[in-house]
């Protein structure tokens, strides 16, 4: 959703700017019309398309199994998205809510036309439904409905002219427009470019209706009547209305002579439609993480974090303070449970900690007792990526042990608490592979003979590569002549090669 929303917003204003510099003071109000309508259109349908990606990078390719893992020689690192769940719940609560707020507005101002169609006498001529107004209101158009106000008689020399403009507006389908124009500047109210649009194409739609009236009437004609009816309607004095910005546009308008349009606005304005769509339906999404749910396919595309997170003091700080404040959970410590298990948490753009979840446990409580710790962490330094901070994955191996002879003892003197010593043993991974059509396939394991899920798998002299799935399994391309190297925390490294 955020992406589409940024993508939308890049076209959008992109568009707009050019219809602003090329075609705004053009007189082709059917042409200008149509490239503002096919400007919301297009907006909305492009970052919708995804084609291929036409412009290789060599960027690290991951496919997480939950969160997206990169190692390092003591912990695992990964770039997630930029903001955090809750700011995005928060974000796209408010954005619901102002945009209920216009839509609620759109209705309540469609249900007051049709009120007042209902309240207003009716008289119908040529295909169109007049309706006389009590109120002291300009008159307007209403998809085919017509409303004039009542002190507008058909005697009166204006009558004829208003008339002929106001079905100019129906007859030329103007409504449709006001009404995709509403409901874009309703769920897009943030734009500038949307405001100042639906502004525009109300100005665009008086110069069609003027031109469309003026094949009846004289212009001058034409002209005295418009101006006499907007400073009635508007119950202005004449140096406030006649100095009214629309009406001097109306009056200048209409005693110019159209000029042909230059052939290299066609073709800036083709041009730039096709490299919009190009670009933006041709790029695929970086920097967003997906969650387990979604197919490997769609949680490709992450990209290795510039500059990693750090804790204050280093990492053996960290691995200190975690085993002064890790308790031996006494379940385990009862019952005899011991080993390693897997926390991974996110450390988030301010150095705090969220997220916290055991990947992989031994259960009577140890877990628990490690995210509780690590949850209250805040002495980090986010990770950097492009110059800006991102939240960041984490992943530390904690190893509960018990003293065989006193495992069922009442106090901590008989059990340990062991922090990032997997980085000294480097212990041996278990590998099933083979190399097959181009790509390395096969499943890691840890010693205990269990699945490893997070380790890397990169072809080496490249930043391209693979993290194992949860059941432990990978594949790769990579051609005969390059070496792949399997990596994870805490245990050697493994070079494949043909």
């Amino acid at each position: 959703m955020k992406n589409f929303l940024i993508e939308l917003s890049v076209i959008h204003l992109v568009l707009v700017l050019a219809y602003f510099f090329i075609l705004r003071k053009e007189q082709y109000y059917g042409l200008q019309r149509l490239y503002l309508i096919l400007v919301a259109l297009v907006s909305m349908v492009i970052p919708l398309i995804k084609l291929p990606k036409l412009f290789q990078t060599q960027e690290v390719m991951v496919v997480a199994p939950t969160l997206p893992f990169e190692s390092t020689e003591a912990v695992v690192f990964a770039p997630v998205s930029v903001q955090s769940f809750w700011n995005d719940q928060l974000l796209f609560t408010i954005y619901l809510i102002i945009t209920g707020m216009f839509l609620l507005k759109f209705l309540f101002d469609l249900f007051k036309i049709i009120l007042l169609k209902h309240k207003s006498h009716l008289e119908y001529t040529d295909g169109y439904t007049i309706s006389r107004t009590n109120h002291d209101l300009a008159s307007f158009t209403f998809f085919n409905w017509i409303f004039l106000n009542k002190n507008i008689l058909s005697h009166q020399k204006e009558y004829g002219v208003i008339l002929k403009h106001e079905e100019a507006h129906a007859s030329l389908l103007h409504t449709y427009d006001l009404i995709l124009f509403e409901l874009y500047t309703a769920c897009f109210w943030w734009l500038p470019s949307a405001w100042f649009v639906q502004k525009e194409i109300k100005k665009i739609h008086e110069y069609q209706a003027d031109t469309y009236a003026l094949k009846s009437f004289d212009v001058d004609h034409y002209s005295s009547i418009l101006i006499s009816s907007i400073l009635k309607s508007h119950g202005l004095s004449l140096a406030n209305s006649f100095h009214d910005g629309l009406i001097l546009k109306r009056l200048k308008v209409m005693k110019q002579k159209t000029k042909k349009m230059s052939n290299w606005k066609f073709g800036a304005l083709t041009t730039l439609f096709f490299m919009l769509f190009t670009f933006m339906a041709c790029t695929e999404d970086k920097l967003v993480a997906q969650d387990s749910s979604s197919s490997a396919s769609e949680r490709e595309t992450f990209t290795i974090v510039a500059e990693q997170p750090s804790y204050e003091g280093g990492m053996d700080a960290l691995y200190r303070h975690l085993m002064n404040e890790i308790r031996y959970p006494d379940l385990a410590r009862k019952n005899g449970v011991e080993g390693r298990i897997y926390v991974q948490f996110v450390i988030e753009r301010n150095g705090t900690v969220s997220d916290v979840q055991t990947v992989k446990g031994i259960g009577a409580g140890c877990g628990q007792e490690a995210e509780r710790v690590i949850s209250k962490l805040t002495s980090f330094k986010p990770g950097v990526q492009r110059g800006r901070t991102v939240r960041t994955v984490m992943t530390l191996p904690i190893e509960f042990k018990l003293d065989p002879t006193k495992a069922n003892a009442d106090n901590n003197a008989e059990v340990s608490i062991v922090v990032g010593e997997l980085q000294m043993k480097k212990e041996k991974l278990q590998l099933d592979v083979k190399y097959a059509d181009g790509s390395w396939k096969g499943t890691l394991k840890d010693n205990d003979g269990n699945p490893l899920p997070g380790a890397n798998i990169v072809v080496e002299g490249t930043k391209y590569g693979r993290v194992s799935d949860l059941d432990g399994s990978f594949s790769v391309e990579a051609k005969e002549s390059q070496n792949v190297i399997i990596s994870f925390v805490g245990y050697e490294r493994i070079s494949l090669s043909r």
